[in-house]
Parts: structure tokens; sequence; C-alpha cells
């Protein structure tokens, strides 16, 4: 497949998934009362007939099955490398932008649109299928809006988006800077300033950003969107010294073989990690991970996870009392251990504390507490 070829097909897919959740965002706004019967069919039958037609190009042109990271790199030899999040930085997020737009009026900000929550959300609909096929194209969109409204956060944001699209990363910026002096509690535009910044190798800022992302209330969807594709595992890989890194990446071709984290994943994790703690006995990232490939390794032999984690959680915590990730595995392993006052008192300390970047593997510390009693 040539490379305008593919470039293209990953258009048709990115926009056939924004169009589908834009249907369901739709259909939840009309149950909820939040849009009128006419606008809800007017709308919901374009949207209805823009997927049907990208769906069709995408069939006929013979292209994967999307909607899956793993549809980019479909090689066998890296899936194992995938499940552990050590691969390169592979992210679409042209679909998240179709799912983040906001959903109750499409709008937030201080300048309105003239005329009904119909028509911005009708002006906004109209940009997004440019800026995912044409992203210049979309850059004029929006900026016809922003003529009326300055100070729109959907329509500054997803124009930034465009413009980074269009490789106008410093043009982009600006408009996600403007978007956080309006309102920094606009929590979509966190997630494409985190982007930018693991794109650039600035893993810390990218690991802020998400701090701040979920310290605003995100919706559930977008939360989804975000996980689904990898940034976080990108932010705490990024983040690790190279000597701890190189223990992931050869764990993970130790167990490429299996669909799921294994034996020789996690034996071969502690035995790599077990080196590196020997030269640096207080890496705290190594005891970090020291303590998952205990736990991991107790779980494979129906042992006591917290048991086998605790001595290089202890470690951790001796020279880093606040370090967020040692913090959250342990109320993780005390939650699936029996231990919810324990894993509690944990959760209180990091309400404090950045967003752990192990998350991804230990669930963040709300899911953690949602399943507590």
């Amino acid at each position: 497949m040539t490379s305008d070829h593919s470039d293209v097909n990953g258009r048709l897919i990115e926009e056939r998934d924004h169009l589908l959740k834009s249907i369901r965002d739709l259909e939840r706004e009309h149950r909820f009362g939040d849009m009128d019967e006419a606008d809800y069919q007017r709308l919901r039958a374009g949207y209805t007939a823009r997927a049907a037609e990208v769906i069709r190009r995408i069939e006929s042109g013979g292209t994967v099955a999307a909607g899956k990271a793993d549809s980019l790199d479909a090689s066998p030899r890296r899936s194992r490398v995938k499940v552990v999040g050590v691969s390169a930085l592979i992210i679409g997020f042209a679909v998240a932008s179709g799912v983040l737009v906001a959903r109750s009026t499409g709008q937030r900000g201080t300048n309105p649109i003239t005329g009904s929550s119909g028509s911005i959300r009708e002006q906004l609909a109209t940009c997004q299928p440019l800026s995912f096929q044409k992203p210049e194209q979309g850059i004029k969109c929006y900026a016809d809006i922003l003529k009326k409204a300055p100070e729109n956060l959907e329509a500054l944001t997803y124009q930034g988006w465009a413009y980074v699209r269009a490789g106008d990363v410093k043009n982009g910026g600006a408009n996600f800077a403007k978007v956080i002096r309006i309102d920094p509690t606009y929590s979509d535009v966190r997630v494409f300033r985190a982007v930018i910044a693991v794109r650039a190798g600035d893993f810390a800022s990218a690991a802020d950003e998400l701090t701040e992302f979920y310290r605003n209330n995100p919706s559930s969807m977008a939360v989804q969107v975000l996980q689904s594709q990898g940034l976080e595992r990108e932010i705490f890989f990024g983040l690790l010294p190279g000597t701890v890194s190189a223990c992931w990446q050869q764990a993970a071709q130790a167990g490429k073989d299996s669909e799921q984290l294994d034996e020789k994943f996690y034996g071969t994790l502690g035995t790599c990690l077990d080196v590196v703690l020997g030269a640096s006995p207080a890496d705290v990232d190594a005891l970090v991970s020291r303590a998952f490939a205990a736990a991991g390794s107790a779980s494979m032999a129906k042992g006591s996870t917290i048991e086998a984690a605790t001595p290089f959680l202890d470690r951790t915590l001796a020279v880093d009392p606040t370090n967020a990730n040692a913090l959250v595995l342990r109320a993780s392993l005390n939650a699936t251990s029996g231990f919810p006052d324990a894993a509690k008192e944990d959760l209180a300390t990091l309400e404090t504390l950045p967003r752990p970047t192990i998350s991804f593997l230990t669930g963040g510390p709300d899911q953690i507490a949602a399943g507590l009693p």
C-alpha cells in the first residue's frame, strides 16, 4: 500500500469513527431533552449519510478493520510489545477529537454564536469533517466561527488540532494556550497539549497535562478514548530511565508468544530489574517496576500479590514518600487483596499528588476507589 493510500485510508477511518460517535452523542442529547426533534432528525440524517459514504469508501478500498491501535501494526512479533506499551508512539488522535467535542449545546466560552444551539452545532458539525479530510479547510471553517465568537473554546481547540494535523504545530499550540487562558478547566484541550508534548519527547509536560485533564471531571467517554489511544502508556515508558525501560523491553520479548502477561514476562522483568537495582538500589522507577513484577509472579503462583510487592514498595517510599506510582500500585494491590482501609489511606494521599503515570496498568485512583466497599 502506498503512503498516499495509507494516509487517505487513515483519514477515512478516523472520520468514520468520529461520525459514528457523533451519532451516539446526538442520540444521547436527544434522549435527555437537550435537542429538539427537528434538529435531531436533520443532524442525525446528515451524520448517517456521511458515515455510510465513508464506510462504503473504506470497504471499496479493501482496508483492514479500524478502531484498534494494532491495525496500524499487525505484526504478531510486535503484539506483545504493544501489550506492555513499549511500542513507538502511534496516536491517531483525530479519532479522539470527534469524541471529545462538547456534548451538550456544543459550546463553552463567553461568546455565543448567533442563533440557537442547533445553529452552533450545525456550524461546528460542518467544520469537523473538513478538519479530518482536509485540515487546511477545517482551519478556515473554524476561523469563520471564531470571527463571531473569538473565545469559543471548542472552535479554538479543534482549529488548533487542525493546525497540528496540517503540520503547523506553532499555531496549533497558540490556540491551545489561548483556550487555557480563557478556561484552564476545559479538559479537551489538555489531551491535545499532551499529544504535542509526547511527540516532542517532553513526557513530563505531557504527564502534567493529563493530571489537569483528570482533575477537571472529563467525561467517561473522553477518558475511554484517551486510554484507548495509549497516551498514558507512552508517558509512563517515556519517563522511565533507559536501564528500566530496557528491562520492560526484554520482558516483552520474552513473553511475545502470549496474549497475556505471563510467567516469562514477569520473571524476565524481575531478573533484569534485580541487576539494575544491584547497581542503583535507590532507583525508585526500578523499585516500582520490580514491585509490579513481584506481584505478577505471585499472582501466577496463586500467592499474595501485596506481600510479594511490599518489600519493593517500602523501599520506594523510604526514598520518596510521595511517589505516586508506588502509592497507587500499593492501593490497587491492597484493594484486590481484601484490605480496603489500607487502600483508602493511600488513595487519600494520592488526592494531593499528580496522577500516577502507572495508572494504565493499575487502574487510576478513581477507579480503585470506585471498587472499594
